[in-house]
């Protein structure tokens, strides 16, 4: 068999395609080159026959290499030339041809492929081939269309559960959503899936090779793809997908979602304001029964305005969405406003005195809430007035503002019914006004309250990454993670109270001891090294019963949190050293068949109560201080009486501090007098 022949039947050829034999013969005549040019050197001194021996050799081989180059090029262009020339050489010709064919085939074997494939057919071939050499394990990122490419068209679904077949372990990154559910169930058969939302980009690598595309399309092949199988691309790709593999969940449980209707619960502080407003635009968008805005200031409408808020509001109320706004009444903003208010489904109600807070709050569905602060409402746009925003679709969050426009949206009400009447006495108006300056102080706490934990919880999380002593900064998250709870638990308990729907978990228990088991827990945290100021703590029992006990039936945790906060709020308003006398009464009923009543007393030596707050003490949103939300002691009255008791407060008379006390009915009846006291 000639040189020809072996080289049409031997599969080396199908091997070294020209692309690749031009590429290799070139280098290895470049080496043959380099190393001829160093002996030339020598050649000129003519220094020994040895050197002038190895500069022949190199000449030699280079000749060959360049024969080999020639005849390769011309069998892959002319595949005839194998007939046309009869190649009748020495055997030595023939073995070096040979042995040097084999040289290259094996250089070609180590070359690193990095290349394209254009069209369907080659894009179709080589994603096949990669499917196909994967033994051990595949990895796939890809965007959400293609879930309908590797199980709706036929060749990628077969070659996709031939993985599984054999045996391959396989991990899938992809974005869920309704419109390839069906495909990822499909995809949960073969492996485990992740889901990422907003992916972008489309790459799968095995143990050896990596293929990528820019574009994918639903159902529809691909027409170009990357492809290469160098080591450190490999290795690049398989970090990034373990990167992005953490930071994804299962898409079982996104699966999950999509089908019941839940919307995953987000808490995020934004800070660009392009950001904000893509945010703010696509809530609106997407609204389908309400829409509550609050709008502080007219600037702020009006740059809204040109930024398309009026058409989206428009736009929504088409869609048969109600929408409910609280504005200011500014005479500059009339026409704007009233021309709103004039569509079907919008409802516009005016506060006459504008908020303090520069803060802007939408609310949709009750689902998702945006808190925008303003930076500077003097500008026209958007992106230029806004600061940082709070987004929300945790549901506390979101009820907890939704209490809050339902408070405001009742005022205008009451405010707009106040304007038409023409024989309302003085007393109203001005209780109205208090409440309406206690809804626009607390709108600023409750701004301030939510604002600065949130700050303080990013802020502190992002020293971990540097902190050493990290417990400082745990700590602080802790404190005021600790601090937004309470203050969203204030908020939902109103909306509670309000709407009758606050539960009642009763047992029988021991209000001494719970007192008692209260009082130590607070006198360790003011005995701490850290606490500043020096308060005492004094406790004092007086019974009339028989025995130790003096059992309620009422809600344990609910009570406990009674006498927190009026602890809490005797700590605070004693500014520097102080005591605090906690006297619990025990006494029989007025009548023979009452069961008597437990009346517990909270003095301090604080600075006293205002003569101004004092008639509306209980009311919502009225505060003794620049701090709290003005929630803590209309919830605490409500829970008294809920258990039917009765909660009420005074100045002390020697002009130093408050005395607050509740009173709830008692179980035993067996009366007898004692007393006894205990500091603490």
């Amino acid at each position: 068999m000639n040189i020809a022949q072996s080289i049409q039947n031997n599969t080396l050829i199908n091997k070294m395609v020209l692309t690749k034999t031009m590429i290799a013969c070139p280098l290895m005549m470049t080496m043959h080159v380099n190393l001829w040019n160093v002996n030339a050197i020598k050649l000129k001194s003519l220094e020994n026959k040895h050197d002038i021996g190895q500069s022949v050799e190199c000449i030699i081989v280079m000749v060959q290499w360049i024969t080999i180059f020639v005849y390769i090029s011309l069998s892959a262009l002319l595949p005839s030339f194998y007939i046309v020339v009869n190649i009748k050489q020495s055997k030595p010709f023939n073995t070096i041809l040979y042995k040097k064919l084999i040289c290259l085939h094996n250089f070609l074997d180590k070359m690193e492929e990095i290349g394209t494939a254009e069209g369907l057919e080659e894009s179709t071939k080589t994603i096949l081939n990669v499917l196909n050499n994967s033994t051990n394990s595949l990895l796939i990122c890809a965007d959400q269309y293609w879930p309908s490419v590797a199980i709706g068209i036929e060749v990628f679904n077969k070659g996709m559960f031939d993985l599984k077949k054999r045996n391959v372990k396989c991990r899938f990154i992809t974005e869920v959503t309704k419109e390839n559910i069906a495909f990822c169930k499909e995809l949960l058969k073969i492996a485990a899936v992740h889901h990422l939302p907003g992916l972008k980009g489309n790459f799968a690598v095995n143990e050896n090779e990596y293929i990528a595309s820019a574009t994918m399309k639903n159902l529809q092949l691909l027409s170009q793809v990357v492809y290469s199988n160098s080591k450190a691309v490999v290795e690049q790709h398989n970090f990034f997908f373990e990167n992005l593999w953490d930071k994804s969940i299962s898409a079982t449980e996104k699966i999950d979602e999509i089908e019941k209707g839940i919307v995953p619960e987000i808490v995020a502080v934004i800070k660009n304001p392009l950001e904000i407003k893509n945010i703010y635009f696509d809530v609106l968008k997407s609204s389908v029964t309400e829409i509550m805005l609050i709008l502080t200031t007219s600037t702020v409408f009006l740059s809204e305005e040109n930024d398309g808020l009026m058409q989206s509001l428009i736009d929504a109320s088409n869609r048969n969405v109600k929408i409910r706004i609280i504005t200011p009444s500014f005479s500059n903003a009339k026409n704007e406003i009233d021309n709103l208010s004039q569509k079907n489904k919008i409802e516009v109600r005016r506060i006459e005195s504008p908020f303090d807070a520069p803060i802007n709050i939408l609310v949709v569905d009750e689902k998702y809430s945006l808190i925008v602060e303003l930076k500077n409402d003097t500008k026209q746009k958007f992106t230029e007035a806004v600061g940082s925003a709070i987004y929300s679709t945790s549901q506390p969050n979101v009820i907890s503002f939704v209490t809050i426009f339902d408070t405001l949206w009742k005022q205008t009400e009451l405010y707009e019914k106040l304007k038409d009447a023409d024989n309302l006495k003085e007393e109203y108006i001005k209780k109205l006004r208090v409440a309406d300056k206690a809804k626009d102080e607390f709108v600023n706490i409750a701004a301030h309250e939510l604002r600065t934990p949130t700050q303080s919880i990013l802020t502190f999380a992002n020293l971990l990454k540097y902190d050493v002593n990290k417990n400082e900064s745990i700590e602080a998250i802790y404190r005021n993670a600790k601090r937004l709870n309470v203050l969203i638990k204030n908020i939902l308990d109103v909306t509670k109270i309000e709407s009758n729907k606050l539960v009642l978990h009763q047992e029988n228990f021991n209000i001494n001891d719970l007192l008692t088991t209260v009082i130590k827990d607070y006198t360790r945290q003011l005995k701490k090294p850290t606490y500043k100021r020096r308060i005492k703590v004094y406790y004092t029992l007086q019974s009339e019963i028989l025995g130790p006990d003096a059992l309620i039936h009422a809600d344990k945790e609910r009570i406990i949190q009674v006498i927190s906060n009026l602890l809490d709020n005797a700590i605070k308003f004693i500014e520097k050293d102080g005591l605090i006398r906690i006297t619990l009464k025990i006494s029989k009923g007025e009548s023979p068949h009452a069961n008597g009543y437990a009346e517990i007393i909270i003095k301090d030596s604080g600075s006293g109560i205002s003569e101004e707050i004092l008639p509306h003490l209980f009311s919502k949103f009225s505060t003794r201080s620049f701090q709290g939300t003005g929630l803590g002691l209309y919830i605490s009255k409500n829970i008294i009486e809920s258990h039917s008791g009765s909660m009420w407060a005074e100045n002390n008379k020697d002009g130093k501090g408050a005395t607050f006390s509740f009173r709830i009915p008692l179980i035993k009846t067996d009366l007898i007098q004692n007393s006894s006291g205990v500091s603490i």
